[in-house]
């Protein structure tokens, strides 16, 4: 649960008006556009600018909370929708019949009670609409590290047409390196040599934690140095720079400062809220 949606409406204006802030910064809901580019979240977005013109099997992976979602969702809404086609599936399932079934759905097809003829209509559709001309379908799959070894198989094979003339649509799999580790079985040995793009999202480094701190305070009307250098440090040391964590350990750093009347977030005050945090282990950080 993001830490502001305990705070009833009279709380966010107290915790605002201590740091004479706009609005509260470090939330979960920021829209695309609006999100921090670090270099890692930016040389990944380009790549998949590329990709989208490349086609074929593009594969995304990096720990929870390290930022794949809202750079894929950049990536997708900087697409142009008279040329592409985004078919989002999230969550899928570990069975082969209801992993066909997710993907029959997401396309807007009717059910079927067998796995070769979901298969069939699921191939026939994304194959055929490649060929009318229109906007290129890309599949995408999201928090997929839950997913077989002999789904991601079939989902090679799905997109199979004339022989691998063409890539008659494409398809995105993202995941944790929960993904990555599945991708190492022998099986998959055709799925990987038909990979056009692969890459691994990676944290944040000090420079991009202290430029993301000072992007979020700003957009929020804060003071430049609400954060010290020392306490962009420590949040840097404690999250291992994943921007889920920077988000939970800087706002909840701010929460306290604004119980206990602090005006200004320095490095011991971060270190002595983590010594109490039941979430951070203190000898955590390098």
């Amino acid at each position: 649960m993001n830490a502001t949606s305990t705070l009833n409406e009279p709380a966010r204006r107290r915790l605002q008006a201590h740091f004479a802030l706009t609005r509260i910064p470090f939330r979960k809901s920021v829209l695309a556009q609006d999100m921090f580019d670090s270099r890692s979240q930016r040389d990944l977005l380009h790549g998949l600018e590329f990709w989208a013109e490349v086609r074929g099997l593009a594969v995304v992976t990096g720990p929870s909370g390290v930022g794949k979602s809202i750079t894929l969702r950049r990536f997708v809404q900087g697409l142009d929708q008279a040329r592409y086609r985004v078919v989002h599936v999230n969550q899928v399932p570990t069975t082969l019949v209801g992993f066909l079934r997710t993907i029959n759905r997401a396309l807007g097809l009717p059910m079927r009670m067998h796995a070769a003829d979901l298969f069939d209509q699921a191939h026939a559709h994304l194959t055929a609409h490649g060929e009318e001309g229109g906007a290129h379908s890309v599949l995408v799959l999201d928090d997929a590290e839950g997913v077989r070894a002999e789904l991601l198989d079939v989902l090679r094979r799905l997109t199979a047409w004339a022989l691998d003339a063409e890539d008659r649509f494409s398809v995105l799999v993202t995941g944790t390196e929960a993904l990555t580790r599945t991708l190492r079985d022998p099986v998959l040995e055709p799925f990987l040599t038909r990979v056009t793009f692969a890459a691994t999202l990676k944290p944040f480094s000090v420079e991009d934690t202290r430029n993301y701190i000072r992007f979020h305070v700003q957009r929020a009307g804060g003071r430049d140095k609400l954060f010290s250098d020392a306490a962009v440090q420590k949040v840097f040391a404690y999250s291992q720079g994943m921007p889920r964590r920077v988000n939970q350990l800087a706002l909840h750093t701010l929460i306290q400062a604004a119980v206990l009347g602090h005006e200004e977030i320095t490095g011991d005050f971060v270190q002595a809220q983590v010594i109490g945090h039941p979430i951070y282990d203190p000898a955590s950080a390098s």
